[in-house]
């Protein structure tokens, strides 16, 4: 079974300035002079962490983390100007021209697959090869599975909570309202609605007997604010669907990694993916749900970015 890689220093970390409002957070880790890779995080708004380094082989690869508009250490936090999927994609290629980087792998995970996979469709010349966890093509279909119904039904002690902070008249669009009192002004109201909103996701992040937790008790209402602003926004990508697109993913290495009992992100879509590139490589963990940093999980990831090096020194 293999696990993370030990934990690494980063070599610089820097604010990179890509508008008038945002300045992001950007790491590079590894060898610098390795097989280049952005880790794009999930959430969204989650930002990235100290173990996100720890999937790639720091001997082998040039290691590059960024947190996105408005997360974690970009400023300003929470910031929802200028922050849709398209700002996002093209940040992405700001800090790649930036690092002087030709090509890089691109990993993502959740909702870090879903701006992985739309910025390997708008730059296919600028990625050498793709590895996504828990596939999420940011649909209609899926954010109502996350947010109104479908993952209620495995849940349904935690989604009662979840839907009672909504007026009863208003349940029939729990997002929508639980975005609307994220940004009425009022922070209490805001604080509440984040907090519920990710209490309900956190029900559903992983099988294991002990929890990887989501909340803390540093837990910022950043996170859900960005979340429900991507979500009910069906993640700004409706007028050109991912999976309208795939075909100029074909020849690229592409290794597709999927709990088995990701209650998030089911695996439909992951199969979706391999079915319309069958020379990609699909695993579907059997012993996983969602979050990353299952055991099983991990060996799955790590052995993707493991096995990518292999096959890209080999090309």
């Amino acid at each position: 079974m293999k696990t993370l890689y030990p934990p690494i220093e980063p070599n610089q970390v820097f604010h990179l300035s890509v508008s008038d409002v945002h300045d992001i957070y950007v790491e590079t880790c590894g060898n610098p002079h390795g097989m280049p890779v952005v880790f794009v995080h999930g959430g969204p708004g989650a930002g990235c962490g100290e173990d996100d380094r720890c999937f790639f082989d720091p001997e082998q690869y040039h290691i590059i983390l960024f947190d996105q508009r408005g997360c974690n250490r970009s400023r300003p936090l929470g910031d929802l100007s200028d922050n849709t999927t398209a700002h996002l994609v093209a940040d992405i290629e700001t800090i790649r021209e930036h690092l002087g980087i030709e090509q890089w792998v691109v990993f993502g995970g959740s909702w870090g697959s879903t701006l992985s996979l739309v910025y390997a469709q708008e730059h296919r010349d600028r990625v050498l090869g793709l590895i996504v966890r828990g596939v999420f093509f940011g649909t209609p279909e899926e954010n109502r599975w996350l947010w109104q119904e479908g993952l209620s039904r495995f849940n349904p002690e935690a989604y009662e909570r979840y839907r009672n902070l909504v007026p009863e008249g208003q349940q029939h669009q729990i997002l929508k309202t639980y975005y609307a009192m994220m940004t009425s002004g009022d922070e209490a109201v805001r604080d509440r609605a984040a907090y519920e909103m990710m209490r309900w996701e956190e029900a559903g992040f992983t099988i294991q007997d002990n929890p990887v937790p989501v909340l803390d008790d540093d837990f910022d209402s950043h996170q859900g604010v960005l979340e429900a602003h991507y979500c009910v926004h069906d993640c700004f990508i409706t007028d050109r669907p991912i999976s309208d697109h795939l075909e100029v993913l074909k020849g690229m290495p592409v290794y597709i990694v999927n709990g088995r009992y990701d209650m998030l992100c089911p695996p439909e879509k992951a199969y979706l993916l391999h079915q319309a590139l069958p020379d990609s490589q699909l695993t579907v963990v059997d012993r996983a749900g969602h979050a990353s940093k299952e055991p099983a999980m991990a060996h799955a990831l790590v052995s993707a970015t493991d096995e990518m090096l292999v096959r890209l020194s080999s090309t």
